[in-house]
């Protein structure tokens, strides 16, 4: 589920006047609305041939502003989901069990809880010239699901080239096809472009363990982007994320970004995410009470990225998403209390700072367990079991949206 700039040349016919203000607030060029209406009498043929530019036009200035009202800082946050269970591991593991298409709706609807905008957070993936042509058909049945009950889409285009070598060149287009195949959907909404490309030691799980994956990145979003003005799918934001970690190392990924694409990648960028799993992945969290630690945890990552990452990439004002969050249970050491009051904590501090850092989204991690009987946790981030029964974090997670979103 992150620009349409586009300034259309429209040919002589009839312009009305309220469609003269839709075209101009579009940015279309057009001549003296008076000209065009005296043309009205004399041409109706051409009246009826002028019509679908200037609607065209319209629409796209409504999906812009659609988009731009969606990553406008300070207002409520964009809550959503990962509605699966299957992860990209870091340790290897066994197969999700079957998914249930009712039963995953009927959770959606009830975190979502009425109309308000809800998300979710699906995955595509690069891995060789065969797959530039179509979306998977059990993708494309998701999304066309998801959208025709209301939900926005946020699809991640991820970067997994078998050639051994990579293959950015392949990755643009692919990134190209997808906007063209999938774009005229309006609530799809946003592309993530690759996945964690800064992670190098996880080729389930991030894109940084292929070869060229940084580029493939910048391109990504550049090719996106284009792609996105020439076919008017203004509503999609356009962006990519970043995995938490400390250190220089993290300065050093933004700073790669802004060398590999200059002015051209920071152009294209409508946000920026974050992948944060206090507690679980990224810098440790001192000893202690683990919501005071997650509070503080999250503070110092949103000021990090708003005051030293994002300037270092030539995005000093791109909106932030919290594009993937989550505390996985397990049958040892970690309760299912534990992971509400990840959760709560995370977001409670989201809501709190979203308006000095620019915070406009957040997507919990994920939906159900992959499989609950599994003792690694790396099979349980669900807040539900994985035969749809809820734990206490379905529940929070249900309150905050309504509480917040």
């Amino acid at each position: 589920m992150r620009a349409a700039r586009r300034r259309l040349s429209l040919a002589a016919g009839v312009l009305s006047i309220a469609a003269a203000a839709a075209a101009a607030s579009a940015g279309v060029v057009s001549a003296d609305s008076d000209s065009f209406a005296a043309r009205a009498v004399a041409s109706p043929a051409a009246a009826a041939a002028s019509q679908k530019p200037v609607a065209r036009a319209a629409r796209t200035a409504e999906l812009k502003a659609q988009r731009l009202a969606r990553l406008r800082p300070g207002g409520r946050i964009e809550f959503g989901i990962y509605p699966g269970g299957g992860a990209g591991a870091v340790n290897g593991r066994g197969e999700p069990r079957p998914e249930d298409p009712a039963l995953r709706q009927q959770a959606l609807d009830q975190l979502r809880g009425g109309n308000r905008p809800f998300v979710v957070h699906l995955y595509d993936a690069y891995t060789g010239p065969a797959d530039v042509a179509q979306t998977p058909q059990w993708l494309r049945t998701q999304i066309n699901d998801f959208t025709a009950e209301g939900l926005r889409v946020e699809l991640v285009l991820r970067y997994r080239p078998k050639a051994a070598a990579g293959d950015v060149a392949g990755f643009q287009r692919f990134v190209r096809s997808r906007v063209s195949e999938l774009g005229s959907n309006a609530n799809l909404t946003s592309l993530q472009i690759g996945n964690e490309a800064n992670v190098t030691v996880a080729p389930d799980a991030a894109d940084g363990a292929y070869p060229g994956a940084r580029r493939a990145l910048v391109r990504g979003v550049v090719a996106a982007k284009t792609q996105v003005r020439l076919s008017g799918a203004a509503q999609l934001a356009v962006g990519f994320n970043w995995a938490n970690e400390g250190g220089p190392a993290a300065r050093a990924f933004f700073a790669d970004l802004r060398k590999l694409g200059g002015k051209s990648f920071a152009s294209s960028v409508d946000w920026v995410g974050v992948d944060a799993y206090p507690g679980t992945w990224g810098p440790q969290l001192p000893s202690g009470d683990l919501a005071s630690a997650v509070r503080k945890d999250t503070a110092t990552l949103l000021r990090r990225l708003r005051s030293s990452l994002l300037p270092a990439a030539g995005l000093r004002r791109a909106p932030i998403v919290i594009a993937e969050s989550g505390y996985p249970t397990d049958q040892a050491k970690r309760t299912e209390a534990q992971q509400v009051a990840v959760m709560k904590a995370a977001v409670e501090a989201v809501v709190a700072l979203r308006s000095r850092y620019g915070v406009v989204g957040y997507r919990w991690f994920d939906l159900r367990d992959a499989d609950s009987s599994v003792p690694s946790f790396e099979s349980r981030y669900g807040i539900m079991r994985d035969d749809y029964s809820p734990k206490a974090g379905f529940t929070a997670y249900r309150d905050l949206v309504a509480r917040h979103g």
